[in-house]
């Protein structure tokens, strides 16, 4: 009888093209992986691999096992998955991606309220740039994702719901130079280093600031590129760098007079996130409440960061400042 194990020995071998190297991947001795491949091939009746000298190839009997393996292997781990999700909140495991903003605004406090009312509910949380997210949830590697979703097609593979559209401000610290002007426009932005995520393509041309433009995906990679807000709220403290956020993101240190607002607002400066998932995986029942609990803390920092604006900002009603 053919077992799983003995077909993801097969697969490293294969991708590996060496008997040691397939030995360290799969957490094995050499000679214990040797005697899986040939039980396999023993239980077959035929050779799976040419040995020519350290180096492997798969036979056409190999080639053919290997086709099927790979889908085997997966839909297993579907299987477990599925398994694992009719056993409720209690006993689960739930994986998400995160961008910057939706951790920083949201997202991250969801997980903390998850765990707070399902202890025994394992985590995992990946935080990275949009782009990654979308790969993390194409490959299964996460439940969901939370990021940009201005680029997706959710006609495809993916379901995307959006989420915050949260208004903006430019942000420096306190004795920046370019707080002594009343106004300031792109080009006046544009001779200071940008802290920033990698801009979408949507925002590439308008965005102010030092960066570079990437030709393969259209984004704007800023002169400092950052995956969440902390070190880039860090890095602005502690040089003449700029940056863009959420009044609720830097509420503290704006109070605080360590950070300060650029009078610098045009219209178009929101945010775009939501959620991302497989249109159609079944969603886990931790996916389906943490998604609740963002929508509801989504709902308080909208009303929140209206009242900022209004507040901390008073530019804000006359800014379509700058171009």
């Amino acid at each position: 009888m053919i077992k799983l194990q003995q077909l993801a020995h097969a697969l490293a071998l294969s991708r590996t093209g060496n008997f040691h190297r397939a030995a360290e991947s799969q957490h094995l001795s050499q000679p214990a992986l040797s005697r899986s491949i040939r039980s396999l091939e023993d239980a077959l009746g035929v050779p799976l691999f040419d040995r020519l000298g350290s180096v492997v190839r798969p036979t056409l009997y190999g080639e053919a096992l290997l086709r099927r393996a790979g889908v085997i292997l997966d839909q297993t781990q579907e299987l477990e998955r599925e398994i694992a999700l009719l056993q409720g909140l209690d006993a689960g495991y739930f994986a998400v991606a995160l961008g910057a903003y939706p951790a920083d605004l949201s997202a991250g406090r969801a997980v903390g309220e998850l765990i707070q009312r399902h202890p025994n509910l394992r985590c995992k949380v990946e935080l990275c740039n949009w782009r990654r997210v979308v790969d993390l949830v194409r490959g299964r590697s996460v439940d969901l994702g939370v990021a940009e979703i201005s680029t997706l097609d959710p006609t495809l593979d993916l379901q995307v719901e959006a989420l915050g559209a949260h208004a903006l401000v430019f942000y420096c610290r306190r004795g920046h130079p370019l707080l002594a002007a009343a106004t300031v426009s792109k080009a006046d932005l544009d001779a200071f280093p940008l802290v920033s995520i990698r801009i979408p393509p949507r925002g590439a041309n308008l965005v102010p600031g030092k960066g570079e433009l990437d030709e393969a995906t259209g984004d704007l990679i800023p002169h400092l590129e950052v995956d969440e807000m902390t070190t880039a709220r860090s890095l602005i403290l502690g040089s003449d760098a700029i940056g863009f956020a959420a009044p609720v993101q830097i509420e503290p240190w704006l109070r605080g007079g360590d950070l300060a607002v650029l009078p610098y607002r045009p219209p178009w400066l929101k945010l775009g996130y939501g959620f991302i998932s497989l249109r159609n995986r079944l969603p886990s029942p931790a996916a389906v409440r943490f998604m609740a609990l963002v929508r509801g803390i989504e709902a308080d920092l909208s009303i929140r960061n209206r009242r900022l604006l209004d507040e901390l900002v008073p530019q804000a009603a006359d800014a379509g400042l700058g171009s």
